[in-house]
């Protein structure tokens, strides 16, 4: 049987899965251990050739989470220039609505942080995604976080999106400056309070979080999930992702865990096709 797998509307390049923290939720595992496996320049023009006209831009011309093309990783900002010239061949070849996550690390002041958007910006970058949450700020002092969001918005205007804000808007509250660590958040919140962070229980977070996620959701067997199908989401065509391994990361599914970072043996996690039965993108 061959799975069939519907063009993308949507979707994002993993640059890299190296990061700058190791937050404990994280899906892909990724964190500063992990070695370079940088992006060839070839397979990442293969891959933006691939996705040319298959996008759909956000209204108006903005950006959105489930539109258009975004670059991500791992940290895109730890390798600046292969994500300037990531942008810049997106822009060339005019992809839509591209934007880029970040968790902000490298804000540490306001000339540098100006300075990276602006090179973007002209280079055809449309906006910003800048990631908040409690596993975040464990390695992020928030000012850094607050940084980006407001050169960003100097620099790219609406074009700004801040995930989740529910965290953004708890920390500016609480008056946060440096970093929190997990468990005084819980003190502080409660692990109800996860439920705005839209954990999804594979990667990381099913061992660093075993306990806050059966909180949250229960404990199931295996074997309760055996009559179910995730067909779906392994197929949508929104929000998918292309990694620095050449890999296709179609959509989630909770009942299939990726794993232990030292598993994959270089490979990328999770369901992946090198070429699609529907397309082929590189």
């Amino acid at each position: 049987m061959r799975l069939r797998i519907p063009e993308p509307v949507s979707a994002g390049i993993i640059l890299s899965y190296r990061c700058s923290g190791e937050c404990r939720h994280c899906m892909y595992a990724c964190s500063p251990g992990w070695r370079e496996g940088r992006l060839p320049e070839g397979r990442l023009g293969r891959m933006l050739e691939g996705l040319r006209g298959r996008l759909v831009g956000a209204p108006g011309g903005g950006i959105g989470i489930n539109y258009g093309l975004h670059l991500t990783g791992g940290e895109p900002f730890l390798n600046f220039g292969l994500l300037l010239r990531a942008v810049r061949r997106a822009a060339g070849m005019g992809l839509p609505s591209t934007f880029v996550e970040t968790n902000s690390f490298w804000c540490t002041d306001e000339e540098t942080t100006r300075e990276r958007l602006l090179q973007l910006r002209e280079a055809g970058l449309r906006g910003l995604l800048v990631s908040v949450n409690p596993f975040v700020v464990e390695h992020v002092p928030f000012e850094r976080v607050e940084r980006a969001v407001r050169v960003g918005s100097e620099v790219f205007g609406e074009n700004v999106l801040v995930y989740q804000p529910f965290f953004y808007h708890l920390f500016r509250r609480l008056g946060l400056r440096g970093t929190l660590s997990f468990e005084r958040y819980l003190e502080l919140f409660g692990s109800r309070s996860l439920l705005h962070a839209e954990l999804l229980p594979m990667g990381r977070a099913v061992y660093r979080l075993e306990g806050v996620l059966g909180e949250l959701y229960g404990r199931r067997r295996a074997e309760d999930f055996f009559g179910e199908s995730c067909l779906r989401e392994l197929t949508r065509p929104w929000h998918v992702h292309l990694d620095c391994l050449g890999n296709y990361v179609a959509g989630y599914c909770g009942a299939s865990p990726w794993g232990r970072r030292r598993t994959w043996r270089g490979s990328s996690p999770g369901w992946t096709w090198r070429r699609g039965p529907s397309w082929e993108p590189w």
